[in-house]
């Protein structure tokens, strides 16, 4: 099987068309979610996005990669408000992934009212930019549920290279929110 490739945001990378979400491992055994993880590896998949808040998705993930980190893209996020949360998340997140740097750090599920804590001084995004800059966030990125916010946020102009709406096609304020923005375009 071989699976198309496109180019991730503004970042440049070359991820494959389906990349691999890391929520649903967390409901499965250590043994089945790294089988999991390894045949999506054998299938070439590239592109694995987890978090910090999927509990054991991170661990698994790098216990199933550990040695293929040539050949794939990490993604992690983190729900961090301040620099100094985010830099004690990034540790966690990199010793669970088994790797030195991640290649695409989010922000995660970002709120309009976080984003005042957020974007302060001393807040996760002057942390994030710094993480950036040394290198062990590869590219940075922002993730929300609310399509309104996020092309409020971008409009302007932002650092960031990646964004992720997190869509529940089951909730009226999402379809609002995405048919809103969409006919906005």
């Amino acid at each position: 099987m071989v699976l198309k490739k496109r180019r991730l945001g503004k970042t440049g990378l070359q991820v494959t068309e389906m990349g691999f979400g890391g929520i649903p491992i967390q409901r499965v055994s250590e043994e089945e979610a790294i089988k999991i993880v390894k045949r999506c590896n054998e299938l070439g998949v590239n592109y694995y996005d987890t978090a910090r808040a999927y509990t054991t998705s991170e661990e698994r993930i790098g216990k199933a990669l550990e040695g293929a980190r040539e050949e794939i893209y990490l993604a992690t996020k983190s729900h961090a408000k301040t620099a100094k949360e985010l830099r004690e998340q990034l540790a966690i997140s990199l010793k669970n992934l088994r790797t030195d740097y991640i290649d695409v750090y989010q922000l995660h599920n970002v709120t309009e009212e976080g984003w005042e804590t957020i974007s302060a001084p001393g807040g996760a995004l002057e942390e994030l930019l710094k993480i950036k800059e040394e290198g062990v966030a590869r590219h940075i990125g922002i993730t929300s549920h609310s399509p309104t916010f996020l092309t409020k946020l971008i409009s302007g102009g932002s650092p960031f290279e990646t964004v992720m709406v997190g869509l529940q096609l089951h909730s009226p304020r999402t379809r609002e929110g995405a048919a809103s923005t969409l006919q906005e375009d």
